[in-house]
């Protein structure tokens, strides 16, 4: 039998007055719920380093403690400086302000967050410092190609996070100005994120960084689509999209789209949009991006992206960094993702892209790509109301379910799926040519 809840004894035993005064908020640094967690555990656990107090002290990381150490005694041979104080007095300036940042049932006294804070943090201005110098490569270790790369790959976790604050003045006191490492911290990931929006004259101060929370976030809000795809897209939802139509081209719109709307399936999957005519190619622009994917004339230009074994995890964090973001700015990962799930379905679908050059694979068999582009999109929620590929799903459907595409369609997939199919539809068209020849010569009278 379950006991009903007395409510008088809650508030006797002070459990109501023990709540805190402040609404509870989701932190800025966050650990990702276990039910999207669950989903895949290694995507967001450190492989190499901890930064940050989620992982800290976690067995498999405790090597590279000693790396932290060896860069910080660095940063102060650097300095002329004998004693890590000059960090220790930054860094507890800025504690309360940091310690806001993770979840409030963090279990971790002020001392231990200060010298988390000293170590890390002087640990990543020192390593993009060596990259920026190009002194990394002397460094025994990092000859270990899998050391820098594994660390890296470490910095896009969003549990594995300082506040980007943190960094910011930690870059400004050893440096002068940030900018440059903001710099080099974006040119490091742009070959994993097509179209990251990298500029070696671009100057940044801390108003223009004020919002960002950490690194993984400087990743997404500068992940962005290119410039003119931008401006295509608003110029749609400006001028084409409310403009007034009339009663004719109301009826004719209608008609069109009255297929579409009784099939619940969002956009067909690449073997099924090719069977209708739809043709596709790989988009070739110098300047694009991951997200400018463009249907235009019966062809649906997809730009080239690599998959390996890096991307789910990078993806991952990306969308999660998305999911839990209410500053209300564009979710361009999750919206693209969704984009490339509907298209991909099975193997086959991503044999179509990759024949198209489309889809580079270097993970393994084509089943895998379509697995990880299916599963990327379970327990994430995406608001179709404010869809950045609104324009594209409407043009695709339209052509998609126009009577004379679907009946070309329906031939491809009844009749021609196959090479034997297509040679037997020939060979009997021949035969029937010949016999209506032969009954023509049998009815015309010799002359």
């Amino acid at each position: 039998m379950v006991k009903k809840i007395n409510t008088v004894e809650i508030l006797n035993d002070g459990l109501i007055k023990s709540l805190p005064a402040e609404p509870l908020s989701w932190p800025q640094i966050f650990q990702v719920p276990h039910f999207i967690r669950k989903l895949n555990e290694a995507a967001y656990e450190p492989r190499i380093i901890s930064i940050g107090p989620y992982h800290r002290g976690k067995e498999h990381l405790k090597p590279m403690e000693t790396l932290k150490l060896r860069f910080l005694n660095d940063c102060l041979q650097r300095d002329n400086d004998s004693s890590a104080k000059r960090y220790e007095m930054l860094m507890t300036s800025m504690m309360k302000e940091a310690r806001n940042f993770y979840a409030k049932s963090l279990v971790i006294s002020d001392k231990e967050f200060l010298d988390m804070m000293v170590l890390d943090g002087c640990f990543i201005a020192e390593l993009i410092h060596k990259i920026r110098k190009r002194s990394l490569l002397h460094d025994p270790i990092f000859r270990v190609e899998q050391i820098t790369e594994n660390i890296l790959k470490d910095f896009t976790l969003v549990e594995n996070q300082l506040p980007f604050f943190v960094l910011w003045e930690l870059f400004g006191n050893m440096f002068g100005d940030p900018s440059p490492y903001i710099v080099v911290i974006l040119d490091m990931f742009e070959g994993k994120m097509p179209g990251l929006r990298v500029s070696e004259g671009k100057r940044y101060n801390r108003n223009s960084v004020k919002n960002v929370k950490h690194l993984v976030d400087l990743l997404r809000t500068n992940w962005l689509p290119s410039e003119e795809f931008l401006r295509g897209y608003v110029k749609w939802k400006l001028e084409d999209e409310p403009r007034k139509k009339t009663k004719e081209e109301k009826e004719d719109a209608s008609k069109k789209t009255e297929e579409v709307e009784e099939d619940n399936q969002w956009l067909r999957s690449a073997t099924e949009l090719r069977e209708a005519g739809i043709k596709f190619q790989v988009k070739k622009v110098k300047k694009g991006s991951l997200f400018d994917i463009e249907f235009e004339n019966g062809k649906l230009s997809i730009p080239f992206v690599r998959i390996d074994d890096d991307t789910e995890g990078l993806f991952r964090n990306i969308i999660a960094c998305e999911q839990f973001d209410y500053s209300g700015s564009p979710k361009y990962l999750t919206q693209y993702r969704e984009v490339m799930d509907c298209l991909i379905n099975t193997g086959k679908d991503v044999q179509l892209l990759c024949r198209k050059r489309i889809i580079d694979n270097w993970l393994g068999t084509d089943d895998a790509v379509a697995e990880m582009f299916n599963t990327l999109g379970s327990e994430v929620i995406l608001d179709r109301n404010n869809f950045f590929y609104e324009k594209l799903l409407i043009d695709v459907r339209k052509h998609y379910y126009t009577t004379w595409n679907k009946r070309k369609a329906s031939l491809r997939h009844n009749y021609f799926n196959t090479p034997w199919a297509l040679f037997s539809f020939l060979a009997a068209a021949f035969l029937l040519l010949l016999t209506l020849l032969q009954t023509i010569f049998t009815i015309i009278p010799r002359s």
